[in-house]
């Protein structure tokens, strides 16, 4: 009975913790702040970050990072509802240390400011690039229209939360 009481007791324990989330890009910091819960675009699928999560290193593809922060609240800057907020980024890294997240990204999107159309046009235009690159062009070529198609659709994909 005892060992029941212990383990409901370090269950609450952790529960209960927040971590510390840093989201920065080489022109400035676009996020930092306490948060419940992350749900990171990994290679595998998307990856829920809860408190005290093991010691991790990943590499994140372009796609949208939902944020559940600790202080509800409507921020103009970002996309968001009353539980979350959404932030599109394009591919890097994510170091993760038990209450304690770093992402590093490229290019981070808190509010798209070109519609829609806009959006869809450069999206047909990557992949028109992407089907000629595919007959002549290189490997690399390829990887970073490909990366930038991706990080157009998770645009579009902030774009149809925001609406």
């Amino acid at each position: 009975m005892l060992w029941y009481f212990y383990d409901w007791w370090f269950w609450n324990l952790f529960q209960e913790k927040v971590m510390l989330l840093k989201i920065s890009s080489p022109e400035k910091i676009i996020f930092e702040g306490e948060i419940d819960k992350i749900i990171l675009p990994t290679e595998i699928g998307d990856v829920t970050v809860k408190p005290w999560q093991r010691p991790t290193v990943t590499s994140l593809k372009p796609g949208i990072i939902t944020i559940s922060p600790i202080w509800k609240f409507k921020e103009k800057d970002f996309v968001n509802t009353d539980e979350w907020i959404s932030i599109s980024i394009s591919k890097w890294i994510a170091f993760i240390c038990e209450d304690l997240i770093k992402i590093a990204t490229t290019v981070a999107t808190t509010k798209i400011s070109e519609d829609e159309k806009k959006l869809k046009e450069k999206k047909a235009q990557l992949e028109k690039e992407i089907r000629e690159l595919r007959k002549k062009g290189s490997l690399e070529e390829i990887e970073n229209s490909l990366v930038k198609l991706e990080k157009v659709n998770a645009d579009l994909k902030l774009q149809a939360l925001h609406n």
